[in-house]
């Protein structure tokens, strides 16, 4: 072969390497779509599970969460809870919310923020592959 020839198969296999990577790096980019905010009041399926957040109120650095829950048998369904506030992710305080296939049960879920501030926290709450948020406002008043 002839260094002309040479020199046009290694140009074509590298546009075509740069073609799939801008193809993958698309991909990647369209799979993390992020939707909005679930309002107040609305049920949402997360997985087997369904929750409908009633109301957030936020007194100091304690965040606390009235829901109702229901479709799955799971005593520590809060451990599906995470609170993000200033950067850091939040675990549920210890509480007795429990989820039933039958019943909606109530109850209300704590958080202990890592400080005071006047910024918005999220909830966010993840079964297997799903993921549902909510903004929490740092007073009772729900942010759209």
């Amino acid at each position: 072969m002839k260094t002309r020839t040479l020199l046009l198969l290694s140009v074509g296999c590298a546009v075509a390497i740069l073609g799939a990577g801008i193809g993958l790096v698309f991909r990647i980019g369209s799979t993390g779509e992020t939707s909005a905010p679930i309002e107040f009041g609305v049920r949402a399926e997360v997985g087997d599970l369904n929750i409908t957040v009633l109301d957030a109120e936020r007194i100091g650095t304690q965040q606390h969460i009235k829901l109702t829950l229901s479709g799955v048998d799971d005593g520590a369904v809060s451990d599906s809870f995470v609170v993000i506030s200033s950067g850091e992710q939040v675990m549920a305080e210890a509480n007795t919310c429990a989820s039933s296939t039958e019943l909606s049960r109530s109850c209300e879920v704590e958080f202990v923020l890592p400080d005071e501030t006047s910024d918005p926290a999220v909830l966010l709450v993840t079964r297997g592959e799903e993921r549902a948020r909510w903004v929490l406002a740092p007073s009772a008043d729900a942010i759209p």
